[in-house]
């Protein structure tokens, strides 16, 4: 298909340090140790595709987008597993540490957003780091997280570090089921 073929035309491989097979992306320099995850991220530099939501028909970017979105919006409850993952509670220290990275990333995130005011669109919202333009405020903050280092977010059921808030939704949503 000709997704896949522009995807092949932007994935560099590559051996490492230590001789083990690396994949680049050609567009932005980004390395990955597994080829579908380069795919995934390079559907991001793509432009002219487009990945309908059976469900509603809302259009997508990237394939991952719309599996994320069917996930978080059209996930059936009758899908949630008969075992239940047991969620660790967070020492008053680890919470409290835990707010606080929170401020500070809210800090960042608003240093890399910019209000825009459109005469066709009205107000719009603006990635300081990428440009990338957003109607809604809050799915911009989600967008420029993807672009701070120096925060993780742990999942309380297994450790598992994420970079941001949103994969380690998507975890929980995935891994664990949706557990409460």
């Amino acid at each position: 298909s000709r997704l896949k073929q522009e995807i092949a035309e932007k994935a560099e491989k590559m051996k490492d340090e230590s001789g083990a097979t690396i994949w680049k992306c050609k567009d932005c320099g980004k390395v990955f140790k597994r080829k579908h995850k380069l795919d995934l991220h390079i559907e991001t530099h793509l432009e002219g595709f487009s990945h309908p939501c059976q469900t509603c028909s809302r259009e997508f970017k990237t394939r991952k987008s719309l599996s994320c979105h069917n996930l978080l919006v059209h996930r059936e409850k009758k899908e949630k597993k008969e075992t239940v993952d047991v969620k660790k509670e967070p020492s008053p220290e680890f919470a409290e540490a835990e707010q606080e990275q929170n401020e500070k990333l809210r800090v960042e995130i608003f240093k890399r957003m910019e209000k825009i005011k459109d005469s066709e669109d009205g107000t719009m919202w603006r990635c300081t780091e990428c440009g990338k333009l957003l109607k809604k405020k809050d799915k911009l903050e989600l967008h420029v997280e993807t672009h701070i280092e120096g925060f993780s977010h742990s999942c309380s059921y297994c450790d598992k570090i994420h970079k941001t808030r949103t994969a380690l939704k998507m975890h929980i949503i995935t891994i664990h089921k949706g557990a409460n």
